[in-house]
């Protein structure tokens, strides 16, 4: 089995650890025969701030293409 994409876990929320300054996001690996495994995606403060540049320039970018402000 192998793992074709990842999706958010509705209903959990993302966690942050200061102790190992590190961030916790739950997720759902979808196999290729179908079937599912929870998961977590785990990123360090880095990754974090890296992730947090990369997903508000996709909801800018959203936003440009539902005719918002450019």
């Amino acid at each position: 089995m192998r793992a074709t994409h990842a999706t958010l876990l509705t209903g959990q929320d993302a966690v942050y650890d200061p102790r190992a300054r590190q961030g916790s996001i739950p997720v759902e690996f979808h196999l290729d025969d179908g079937s599912t495994l929870d998961g977590a995606l785990i990123l360090t403060s880095a990754e974090l701030e890296w992730l947090h540049q990369q997903t508000s320039r996709l909801v800018d970018a959203h936003g440009r293409a539902l005719g918002g402000t450019p």
